[in-house]
């Protein structure tokens, strides 16, 4: 039999423990979804933007990964999306159908793939 010491412990370890675990589940919910991307904009977005069009060799040319979406980053989207996506779903704006393409190519490096998860638009 347990003496009450004990047990008291016991019933206190596992509350503490309860307490963690709920408290970690609610630090895992889903962030909001990332903005679309396109001409114009700037940043780390855009720069995942490049990198997936780079890695996926859909276009051309090579993007430079300045995070500065110019014609060229406009040209290499149009053209990553009539390889990945179609031709008549190339609109040249990274939203969730192209930003799930493009997680899916930036997943060959598993460290640029949780770098651009937050910033690419996606239905993830």
């Amino acid at each position: 039999m347990f003496s009450r010491p004990v047990f008291k412990r016991a019933a206190l370890l596992t509350s503490s423990v309860a307490v963690t675990v709920v408290s970690l589940a609610g630090t895992a919910s889903a962030a909001p979804s990332a903005p679309y991307v396109s001409y114009g904009d700037q940043g780390d977005g855009v720069r995942c933007v490049q990198a997936a069009v780079n890695w996926s060799h859909t276009s051309s040319a090579r993007l430079e990964e300045d995070g500065i979406w110019g014609d060229r980053t406009q040209s290499g989207v149009l053209d990553f999306q009539r390889a990945k996506l179609g031709s008549s779903q190339a609109d040249g704006v990274v939203g969730p159908d192209t930003g799930d393409k493009m997680l899916a190519v930036l997943g060959q490096n598993p460290a640029m793939y949780e770098f651009c998860y937050d910033v690419l638009p996606s239905h993830y």
